[in-house]
């Protein structure tokens, strides 16, 4: 199955999930160990002293952590997989020989006394330990849409879902070049790992500066990015208004340096155009309140006499799952958007009132850059017969992620369940159109328009030939 397409702003953290933020202290362990008991053992013959996780002394992180991936995630997985990729973590991220003899550490289950035995071989700070194998364990056990947000990362992410941050106007997909013809993203930077640059903001300092779409971003301000994650690389070209960041770039055969002073920029989450008669929306990434910004385009367009709608949801990588069923909802009278299923069961997400429905007639226009969220919309309204779906098959992200706070003030984004169309269709495979139109990404409004109406025509005109008798 092909994996989420990473793209994201390289302004902003990744959002190509669905996520909901949860508030609050995260659930206490219900893992404990049936040894050691609890309470803190004797130190065994290296200094090494074992403990259950009601006394973590530093290792909160993995404990509340393990707890929700093996209470909440969408698939079951063994400890054994999350030892393994917490020592992977520790050994690969944390600083050895910083901390002195002897370590306490818990065990969330038995399994992690290797873990524990790791850590006091590489005699890493505990909190830094458990940093790293947390970054491990979300790297080599979990899914690729399920991260370790620390807690710079995680502002970022919500600053990005307000709709405007600092930066410099990018966007961004890590591909994997081996599998070009797979569409698969891919988690860690690497040699077959590229972060390629996908669109560039007009008017925005990454434009100024000389950054060009098919641009593969190779260092940041010195540091190779191999290694790192999309959303780590994220967070080195994010920073204050004003500041400078170098970008070091593969362009064909060339290593091209460019010098950029990042801006306060507004993500373009909705552009509208009346073209004629038809009404052009384009939604770009769907932030906490996209769509109170399409009601709001959706109005007026109505109020110019719109006779035809066209929705744009090509290269929207998808994000906060109730805004996607507020868009759904502004063009559907009632019924079911869709349904999710995980370890907690089954839910339900029904057509909710938005303020505004509107009955015109609609395309959906989508390509392989249309993912979650926007795949949420555009199933829902093709199943319901509401609106005509043009363009090409989507990506096939059917995933559902949720933000857990985390004691240190960072996050967890977890896979949490896997979504369907309310006939119960899974769409990992993603939308296929009704018609199938490849669209450039440079169109114009105009000519995105005219490209639908193009299409109608041609059905019309088919439709045109046959008589019912």
């Amino acid at each position: 199955m092909r994996r989420l397409l990473s793209l994201c702003l390289l302004l902003v953290a990744c959002t190509t999930g669905v996520p909901v933020d949860t508030t609050g202290p995260p659930p206490a362990s219900t893992t404990t160990p049936t040894e050691p008991p609890t309470g803190t053992t004797a130190p065994s013959a290296d200094g090494l002293q074992l403990t259950d996780c009601s006394d973590p002394d530093g290792f909160e992180l993995l404990c509340e952590s393990v707890d929700l991936i093996l209470t909440r995630y969408v698939d079951p997985i063994s400890p054994e997989d999350l030892v393994e990729a917490a020592i992977r973590g520790v050994e690969e991220e944390a600083e050895p020989g910083r901390h002195p003899h002897p370590i306490t550490c818990p065990t969330p289950t038995d399994e992690f006394v290797r873990f524990c035995r790791a850590v006091d071989r590489i005699d890493a700070v505990p909190e830094d330990a458990a940093e790293a194998a947390l970054v491990g364990i979300t790297r080599y056990a979990l899914d690729p849409n399920s991260l370790y947000l620390d807690p710079r990362t995680r502002a970022l992410v919500e600053e990005e879902q307000s709709g405007e941050v600092e930066g410099i106007g990018a966007l961004v997909s890590a591909r994997d070049v081996e599998t070009p013809e797979e569409n698969d993203a891919c988690s860690v930077l690497g040699p077959t790992c590229r972060l390629t640059v996908v669109a560039v903001l007009g008017d925005s300092p990454a434009e100024k500066a000389g950054l060009r779409p098919g641009d593969e971003l190779v260092a940041v301000d010195g540091r190779d990015v191999g290694g790192l994650t999309v959303d780590e690389v994220t967070a080195m070209v994010r920073g204050p208004a004003g500041t400078e960041v170098e970008l070091t770039v593969r362009r064909g055969e060339q290593l091209v340096d460019l010098r950029i002073t990042r801006a306060r920029i507004s993500i373009p989450v909705v552009e509208a155009a009346m073209v004629g008669e038809v009404g052009y929306l384009r939604l770009s990434v769907f932030t906490d309140d996209a769509d109170v910004k399409l009601r709001d385009a959706l109005i007026e367009q109505v109020r110019r006499n719109a006779r035809r709608l066209v929705l744009d949801l090509r290269n929207n990588p998808g994000g906060a799952l109730p805004a996607a069923v507020g868009v759904a909802s502004l063009f559907l009278d009632e019924g079911e958007v869709l349904r999710t299923v995980g370890p907690e069961g089954e839910t339900v997400y029904e057509v909710r009132d938005v303020g505004f429905r509107t009955g015109l007639p609609l395309t959906v226009v989508v390509n392989a850059g249309s993912a979650s969220a926007s795949e949420v919309v555009a199933a829902a309204l093709q199943e319901a017969g509401r609106a005509l779906v043009v363009g090409e098959r989507t990506f096939g992200k059917n995933t559902v992620q949720q933000r857990f706070s985390l004691s240190n003030g960072g996050a967890l984004r977890l896979t949490i369940a896997r979504w369907t169309t309310p006939a119960g269709a899974d769409l990992g495979g993603g939308v296929s159109p009704d018609v199938a139109l490849e669209l450039p990404n440079d169109l114009t409004p105009e000519e995105v328009v005219a490209r639908v109406e193009e299409v109608l025509a041609s059905r019309e005109a088919v439709r045109s030939r046959f008589a019912v008798v």
